[in-house]
């Protein structure tokens, strides 16, 4: 399966590593630009696997969400 994608760097407090916006067909992940290389690439992934994993379509809570994202993670 293909998703269109947008990647931003953009500056964030350090308390927000990213985040993903599903708008109009696009789905836009934002990674903050004040993290090092190496937390980048993770972040983008973390986001990148929401998308793949089809959690937007989900009903769950937010939180919920991204306590079973980073339980896949480990």
């Amino acid at each position: 399966m293909t998703y269109d994608i947008r990647a931003y760097l953009c500056e964030m407090p350090m308390s927000i590593k990213g985040y993903t916006v599903l708008k109009d067909g696009f789905y836009t992940i934002v990674i903050n630009a004040n993290l090092c290389e190496a937390t980048r690439r993770k972040t983008y992934k973390h986001e990148y696997d929401h998308i793949v994993n089809g959690d937007f379509e989900k009903r769950a809570s937010a939180d919920l969400i991204e306590v079973i994202a980073h339980q896949r993670e480990e």
